[in-house]
């Protein structure tokens, strides 16, 4: 069962006060697929990730919190492109905004897991371009935290080569996600 409660929550970056809906709890049945994404009742959460603040647009788990310089990101015009695109599923457009300031904090590796989840939310809107091209920016990310010594999946040996291996396959880049094998193999 999954539970959801409102919460009065204060934009970290502009002050405005807002009502979000909070997960409480969710459970999960079955298996995870190979990119970590988790099978139902948790699968259809996504929606309460991530927050957005309905006055400026900043983007976060908990909107009361925010980095340095978050607001100026917010305001810059390469967020609020992302924000506003209609190509896009809006809750895929949330993901990169999240992973715009992450990437911004040096969280590379937060930056591709919301990479990874807005190809995640294309994937449930069929948008399969837009989904392929998130999993290659989170692809890129994975990769240049690895060269920065954070890992993806610091619990599993190996895990890092099969989640890439997998996010490279779905985005069609066989070649790449054979070399990840080997890598894990190795």
């Amino acid at each position: 069962m999954t539970t959801i409660q409102q919460e009065e929550v204060r934009c970290a970056v502009c002050g405005a006060a807002q009502t979000v809906m909070e997960l409480g709890s969710t459970n999960a049945f079955g298996s995870m697929d190979l990119d970590t994404r988790p099978p139902e009742m948790q699968r259809s959460t996504m929606e309460y990730w991530v927050h957005q603040c309905g006055e400026c647009g900043y983007v976060a788990p908990e909107l009361g919190a925010a980095a340095d310089g978050a607001g100026r990101i917010v305001a810059s015009a390469d967020y609020r492109s992302e924000l506003e695109r209609r190509d896009r599923a809006r809750l895929a457009n949330r993901f990169v905004c999240r992973a715009l300031l992450e990437e911004a904090a040096g969280d590379l590796a937060s930056a591709a897991w919301r990479r990874l989840h807005a190809a995640w939310a294309c994937d449930d809107e069929e948008q399969a371009e837009e989904a392929r091209v998130q999993r290659l920016a989170g692809l890129g990310l994975f990769e240049r935290a690895r060269e920065s010594g954070e890992q993806a999946m610091k619990s599993l040996v190996g895990g890092d080569e099969l989640l890439l291996a997998d996010i490279a396959r779905r985005a069609g880049e066989v070649e790449r996600a054979l070399g990840y094998c080997a890598a894990g193999l190795a």
